[in-house]
Parts: structure tokens; sequence; C-alpha cells
């Protein structure tokens, strides 16, 4: 009797248990929903796919957007060698007509295409440029320029066709002229790196400057020409040392040590300072043979690269970071 009195009493705690568990234990591992965007993830992924009607439908509720850094990014979506950004779930889709009506209307909303300027290096043979919102802009939406152009600070424009006027072109001095003449510097406007600043870019500092701060910081030209009668051109000839890690051997990394020929050509309109080419003609081996860089097939290498990458997902900084934190990289 006893014996069926302990075995009654662990069937009714068992069953007690029981109905107090959950019918379905699958549910309590259901996936949590979805989070809902906000009204600037909506702008945003809007304008990575080009669709303005979204844009100007969300925009106003959006109270925490930058319209200035909207505008940055609005215009580099056209970029023809843009790569896919790590955060960005979508492709982007540069539809240049809906892409122009967005800029329209960031500009209307106070957009400030003055804010800053980038340095920016082109080709192998290295010509640099200050770049404006307006280059960037006549680069990639040409139809856009007559929104960003009225807005924008009469110096920075000066910037923007000082850097790239054609000396067969009549009075193509004028907008030189303008820069001297009202005292404007590139360093009025935030000038940005995208990389980290070598040596050698630091001659694009010199760009708007005049001929005497050339001088001063790199002494009497070695070659002087003066191509026509407003342009002056200032090349100075360098040899500089460069090293690279070399082999691996017997637990040892060497070193191997370069000599280049390093040409630095500056021209002046008016005496200012509108264009600033760095050029490697040729490197020497610490063993003696000297090899001379052919700069035009650099150049198509150098644009095949881009042209392979684009619109591709840039995950650079990422790898960056997961060398970093191996050790691999120093």
């Amino acid at each position: 009797m006893k014996n069926l009195s302990i075995f009654l009493m662990s069937f009714l705690i068992f069953a007690a248990c029981s109905s107090s568990a959950p019918k379905n234990t699958a549910t309590t591992y259901s996936k949590s929903a979805p989070q809902t965007p906000t009204k600037k993830q909506i702008v945003y992924n809007a304008v990575l796919v080009s669709d303005f009607d979204t844009v100007q439908q969300n925009i106003n509720d959006a109270t925490d957007i930058n319209y200035t850094d909207l505008l940055y990014y609005t215009i580099g979506i056209c970029d023809p060698y843009r790569r896919q950004a790590r955060n960005e779930k979508q492709k982007f889709v540069c539809e240049k007509e809906n892409n122009a009506q967005i800029i329209q209307l960031l500009i209307e909303k106070g957009a400030d295409p003055n804010q800053k300027v980038f340095y920016r290096i082109l080709d192998a043979d290295t010509w640099y440029l200050v770049q404006t919102l307006a280059d960037r802009v006549s680069e990639w939406n040409p139809a856009a320029l007559k929104y960003i152009l009225p807005q924008m600070d009469k110096c920075l424009i000066a910037l923007t066709k000082m850097q790239k006027a054609n000396p067969s072109k009549a009075k193509y001095f004028t907008f030189a002229d303008f820069w001297r003449e009202n005292d404007c510097s590139v360093e009025n406007y935030n000038p940005v790196w995208g990389k980290k600043v070598e040596e050698k870019d630091k001659a694009a500092f010199l760009i708007g400057k005049a001929k005497e701060d050339v001088k001063y910081t790199y002494g009497e030209p070695t070659v002087y020409s003066h191509p026509s009668a407003y342009r002056e051109i200032l090349t100075y000839k360098k040899a500089e040392e460069r090293q690279e890690r070399g082999k691996y051997e017997a637990g040892v990394r060497g070193v191997d040590i370069y000599t280049d020929e390093v040409h630095y050509i500056f021209t002046l309109d008016r005496g200012v300072v509108t264009k600033v080419q760095v050029q490697t003609v040729s490197t020497t081996q610490g063993g003696g043979q000297t090899q001379e860089i052919d700069l035009e097939k650099a150049k198509q290498e150098e644009l095949a690269k881009k042209e392979k990458l684009a619109g591709t997902l840039d995950d650079s900084l990422a790898r960056k970071r997961a060398l970093m934190r191996t050790g691999r990289m120093r």
C-alpha cells in the first residue's frame, strides 16, 4: 500500500509538471521580427538606387539627415568606378535623370556644395587635382551641373576651371586671374585626402599658390620653360631612395633599395600654380640595373584595374583590419 501511494504521488507530480510545460517548444525559438527601417535609412536606400519619388516622399520626415552629407553621397552614386560599400545591402543604381533630380532637391533644401574639396590623384604619372563638387558632377552626371554651379563659391568655380584650362583657348588664364586677384586659397575649403599623405603628395598643396611658393619649397627648377605668353612650367628632377620588403631567407627578411628618378612638374598660368604632376620616370635597383617606366602603359594598366573592380564589393578595409588583428600588417 505504501508503494502504491508513492507511485500515485510521483505520477501526479509528473502530470503537473507536464501540464505547465509549453505545448509547442518550437515557438520559443522563433525569429525576432525584422526592424522597421528609419526614415533616414529609407531615404539613403532610395538614393542608392536613384529612386527620386521615394526620396521626395520621405525626406521631410527624416529629421536626422544632414543634407550636405547626403548631397556628396548622392553625387558619388554615378561615379563610373564606384564600388559597393560593405554596409550597403543592395546594389547601387545610377539613373542619371533621377540622380540629378535628387541633387536639385537637396540643393533646394540647403545642402552646401562648398563644404569641402578633395585632393585626388589621377593616373599613373600622377596628376594632382583639387577636385570640387562641380568637378565630380561634370564627370559623373553633367545634367546636374546647372543645380550646383549657381550655389557654388566663385573661388571654387575658378579653381574648377583653371586646373583644366586649355591654353589654345582665348583668355584661358581668366580663372587664374580671378583666383589671384580675390586672394582665393584651397585651405579655405576644408580640403580632404582620401588616403594617407605621402611625401610626394605634398606637392599638391602648392595648387593655387604663387611661383615664389614653389621656389621656396623646391628651389630653382632643373628645367624652366615658357610655352606661351601666360604659361610657365617649372620642372624639378630628383633622385629619391625608397625601400621595399625583400626576400625572406634564413629567418630574416631583407630590404631591397631602389633609387627613383622623379620629376616634379608645376604648371603656372599668370603666376598661379594650376597643375601639379609627379612622374617616376625610371627606377634603379641596388645592383645598378635601371628600368625606364612606360607611363602610358602604366596608365592603361591602372585604368583596366579600376574598370575590373567597378561595381564589386569593396572589402579592402575589412581585409586590412583582419591583417592587423593577425599581426600580418603593421
